[in-house]
């Protein structure tokens, strides 16, 4: 005999097909254009051209170059650490303005149109070391408008998918993503990198052959977020009238923590462990362009190219994890997407040559998409109705307190060991650390399928 609870899981897969078709659509428009400024400005392009080119600039000599190009990685990575601080800082309270005063939509227009303008005043960085701090600034600032932009964008998740549907439609929008990154990386290949000046015959003096591409990256952002920017569902106030100011803001989210240790441990718990995996999966992208580089010797085409591929096989992971996600569970699929990267990279770290680089490192492309994804998901399980914006600034904060580990794990392997590629043993750890943190936890109906629940 059916369950009280099978039977609804089999009401909501039923009312799944009558989900409206735009905001669903809207949702993964985001995805596909956000993630233009993850892979081409962070990751594979505009990044390392301020911390290499920009840095190194009127440099002589391969000792200079290098130290050069050291200090730009240095002045990189302390900006953004102070933009993981302001980030810690302004997610959970804007969750907590979002979710209270009804105010998420405004705030994830703001954020998303403020990310598109601090991108669209990159090619200010001119190709001249005294240039750096403005470059390394400008990454950390729209870094935390993005990062912010998705909190907001995480808790339209539940509004625009069932419970039978949340992990189709969140692997949907991740895959979206991966597949937007991938169409305009090849953009900026053929249209500002190759041949030589590209075929818009952009040159290279002044470095305008790189400064244009964050042109072309804030229009692909706001051509690709502006739906759902204007179509978003509406977000009800759960305090309407409420006065709220800062201070309230912060007392509300301190009371609020301290009362999900008493009512709601297993988020908590959940925040902490996915805050470590988290870490060690963000690593895995940050530092690909830098230890193909750097490891491997990679030309600047050849790292564009390997990250178009990675982004079709993690689009591919993700869209069939998003479904399997619906049938086995998100606590299955995080503990598999885990182990998966955990074992491929030790396969990297033993087999030194390019061609495993190739293989295993597109191999664990397969299985981080699904963890981010179901991740996600798991978080609008755990959530109470109408916290779910404050819960994913939580989300946002615990994975910058802890956002430190993947890459100073990273460093301290490659300090220890005098080799580039040894890296890759410390984020071995960090999602190892992460996973053994996970797996006690009691997720309960949260981490099966539906129909399990």
């Amino acid at each position: 005999m059916a369950t009280t609870e099978d039977q609804g899981d089999r009401r909501a897969a039923a009312t799944s097909s009558r989900l409206p078709r735009r905001p669903v659509v809207s949702f993964a428009l985001w995805d596909g254009g956000m993630s233009a400024f993850s892979s081409v400005i962070l990751t594979f392009v505009f990044a390392t051209y301020v911390a290499s080119a920009v840095a190194s600039e009127g440099a002589v000599g391969e000792e200079a170059i290098t130290a050069a190009q050291d200090h730009g990685s240095r002045v990189l990575t302390t900006w953004q650490a102070i933009g993981a601080a302001a980030i810690a800082l302004l997610a959970p309270l804007l969750g907590n303005l979002a979710d209270r005063g009804g105010a998420r939509n405004a705030l994830l227009r703001i954020t998303t149109l403020a990310t598109v303008a601090v991108v669209a005043l990159m090619p200010l960085v001119a190709l001249d070391s005294d240039f750096l701090v403005l470059g390394a600034a400008l990454i950390a600032l729209a870094v935390v408008f993005s990062e912010l932009a998705g909190v907001f964008v995480n808790s339209v998740l539940p509004e625009v998918s069932t419970p039978a549907t949340r992990g189709r439609v969140s692997g949907t929008a991740w895959a979206v993503g991966y597949w937007g990154s991938i169409v305009c990386l090849a953009l900026v290949l053929v249209l500002f990198v190759m041949p030589g000046t590209g075929l818009l015959g952009i040159t290279g003096e002044g470095g305008w052959n790189y400064r244009a591409i964050p042109l072309f990256v804030a229009l692909w952002i706001l051509v690709g977020t502006l739906p759902l920017m204007l179509w978003a569902p509406k977000h009800p106030a759960s305090a309407p009238g409420e006065r709220w100011t800062p201070w309230q803001g912060y007392a509300s989210i301190v009371t609020r923590v301290m009362r999900a240790f008493r009512e709601e441990p297993v988020m908590l718990q959940y925040l902490v462990a996915s805050a470590i995996y988290r870490d060690g999966l963000g690593a895995v992208f940050s530092i690909a362009g830098v230890l193909a580089a750097n490891a491997y010797g990679f030309s600047t085409v050849e790292i564009i190219v390997f990250g178009i591929a990675a982004n079709l096989v993690a689009g591919i992971g993700v869209f069939v994890g998003g479904r399997a996600d619906d049938r086995i569970g998100t606590r299955w699929i995080i503990i598999i997407g885990c182990l998966g990267v955990i074992v491929l990279g030790l396969v990297v770290l033993a087999f030194g040559s390019a061609p495993v680089f190739w293989v295993a490192g597109l191999a664990i492309c397969l299985f981080v998409g699904p963890v981010q994804s179901a991740s996600r998901n798991l978080l609008t399980r755990l959530s109470q109705p109408g916290r779910e914006t404050e819960n994913f600034g939580l989300y946002a904060t615990t994975g910058r307190a802890l956002g430190f580990l993947g890459t100073a794990a990273f460093a301290a392997s490659v300090a220890i060991f005098q080799d580039t590629r040894a890296g890759i043993l410390g984020i071995v750890v960090v999602m190892a650390v992460g996973l053994i943190t996970f797996v006690p936890i009691r997720l309960g109906a949260a981490g099966r399928a539906p129909a399990d629940a």
